[in-house]
């Protein structure tokens, strides 16, 4: 039973994640169309745009966090298994789940304090310098795609967790549910 809600659990994140993917991409287009315009403005106009750094530096942040929760939810965050590679099987998963629960709180952490970031922050009205664009929904946008990648993780960890004790049990425990 448990089970079955963190795969129903991945799955609706996984949709989150992919929709986020697609944001990310057209953000990404969009940053990479603004530049080259201000590289061409620049280079024949002697007329480069005085917004071009601030906008990239949010649109990034957007980027950013759109694709950590996609990489969280395909499993393709960069690992260096140079070391852990020799060790037998078992340690090695027990390895893999104690860094995701390491991750699982580091997210927490940068979610938690980008919410409580982002309300100070909007409170203060503080905004960006040049076009006075306001820094608390980037900020919340963080705080969003830290929450989505910590619940992914959180998912991933609980079903390798649950997968290693269904194994345990042995060929009496499959197919039952509760």
């Amino acid at each position: 039973m448990i089970g079955r809600f963190i795969a129903g659990a991945w799955k609706r994140l996984d949709r989150v994640a992919d929709a986020l993917e697609k944001i990310g991409s057209y953000v990404l287009v969009g940053m990479v169309l603004l530049t080259t315009s201000d590289i061409i403005s620049r280079r024949f106009f002697n007329s480069p745009f005085p917004f071009t750094y601030e906008v990239t530096e949010y649109l990034l942040v957007v980027v950013a966090w759109c694709y950590i929760a996609f990489t969280t939810s395909k499993g393709r965050h960069v690992s260096v298994d140079t070391l852990t590679s020799r060790f037998p099987p078992r340690l090695r998963s027990n390895i893999l789940v104690i860094g995701d629960f390491i991750t699982i709180i580091f997210l927490g952490l940068i979610s938690w304090q980008n919410v409580l970031q982002a309300r100070n922050v909007q409170e203060l009205g503080t905004t960006s310098a040049i076009m006075h664009i306001p820094k608390y929904p980037f900020q919340f946008w963080v705080a969003i795609g830290a929450a989505l990648a910590c619940l992914m993780f959180l998912a991933k960890t609980l079903h390798a967790l649950l997968g290693k004790q269904e194994k345990a049990a042995g060929p009496a425990g499959e197919g039952k549910t509760q």
